[in-house]
């Protein structure tokens, strides 16, 4: 009887475990040295200007909207190692690009702007508030 109770107790205690709200996801850094943050606002503007801009989210995320012109990226990414393979962005060190993920908590976005800034690229730029901000302002959206 005892091992019934026992079990029993420790099925209760996982039940309750699973309805606990998740925690909160850690936000980023609001400074990343060598990269230029910049808002929606921001970068709207530079669309029209040659800007490259590349989005790290999952391709179904990407699919259901994402900035005009923005390049699908995440399969350059590596979450496991948080690295950037760069060749992708080419041989212009010097051009302006821009990275984004879903928000504030986005991690992959800040990880790909400091590998490209670590690997010599001097215009880099994270929109650090992501498609979540991007996406809560009158912005163009394209699917």
């Amino acid at each position: 009887m005892r091992w019934v109770m026992t079990a029993l107790m420790l099925c209760f205690g996982l039940v309750l475990a699973a309805a606990e709200p998740a925690a909160a996801a850690e936000e980023t850094p609001t400074h990343l040295d060598g990269v230029t943050i910049v808002t929606p606002d921001e970068l709207r503007p530079l669309l029209n200007q040659g800007v490259r801009v590349y989005d790290l989210r999952k391709k179904a995320s990407y699919a259901d909207g994402h900035v005009p012109g923005a390049e699908y990226a995440a399969d350059h990414y590596d979450a496991t190692a948080t690295t950037l393979d760069t060749r992708f962005l080419g041989p212009d060190k010097n051009g302006r690009i821009v990275f984004y993920s879903h928000g504030s908590t986005g991690w992959k976005s800040y990880w790909a702007a400091l590998r490209a800034a670590e690997a010599g690229y001097s215009n880099v730029m994270w929109m650090r508030g992501g498609y979540a901000d991007w996406a809560a302002g009158d912005h163009p959206v394209a699917r």
